[in-house]
């Protein structure tokens, strides 16, 4: 049986012996009388009782700059969790939820990329809901290094002029997490992806 809406579900018809298209006539606990839309026959039919799926309480750390909180996630066994996933994870204490990135998973005592949620230890990860990002500031022969404190979905641009830290400062290029460095105008890089932004004074 497939619910289509509240009023029509597709369900095999006795009649046609196939599955067809029937109006809801009535609803009474779990069963329904319905009505094929193709021959016209009313029957019974008993609804399907829906059960959540099973999940289990898996751990995971999440680090947020240069502080490391435990939490626990809840995952449906079968679930397979890779490295550079995006998980919500509830924070009861601060009543909050922190969007976290998996950084690496520990399975049966071994670090891997990825596991489902029955086979996981431990799941390493790091807030990217607002992240630390660093920025060194270039002014003829000194270097000022500043850290921003912004959402990880923010983007920077190479090119981009930007008010940083009480500067005027040009992006000159980003050096990345994982690809290295950006440094062609137009590349841009979410702060989340940042391991650090070079800039001059303009």
């Amino acid at each position: 049986m497939e619910i289509t809406n509240e009023t029509q579900i597709i369900t095999i018809c006795p009649t046609c012996s196939s599955k067809e298209l029937h109006d809801v006539l009535k609803r009474h606990g779990n069963n329904q009388l319905v009505r094929c839309t193709e021959c016209g026959s009313v029957h019974n039919i008993a609804s399907q009782v829906r059960t959540a799926p099973e999940t289990l309480s898996v751990r995971i750390i999440v680090s947020t700059g240069e502080d490391s909180a435990q939490y626990s996630i809840e995952l449906p066994p079968d679930h397979e969790v890779y490295t550079g996933d995006e998980l919500l994870v509830d924070d009861p204490s601060a009543d909050e939820v922190h969007l976290a990135e998996v950084a690496s998973i520990e399975s049966c005592g071994a670090r891997v990329v990825s596991a489902v949620a029955a086979d996981i230890d431990t799941i390493w990860s790091r807030a990217i809901d607002k992240v630390a990002v660093k920025v060194a500031i270039h002014n003829g022969k000194k270097t000022r290094s500043v850290r921003l404190q912004e959402y990880g979905d923010r983007e920077f641009t190479v090119g981009s002029i930007e008010d940083i830290s009480g500067s005027r400062c040009r992006i000159i290029r980003i050096k990345t997490r994982e690809r290295g460095f950006r440094k062609y105008g137009g590349n841009v890089v979410r702060a989340k992806d940042v391991k650090r932004i070079f800039a001059e004074r303009v």
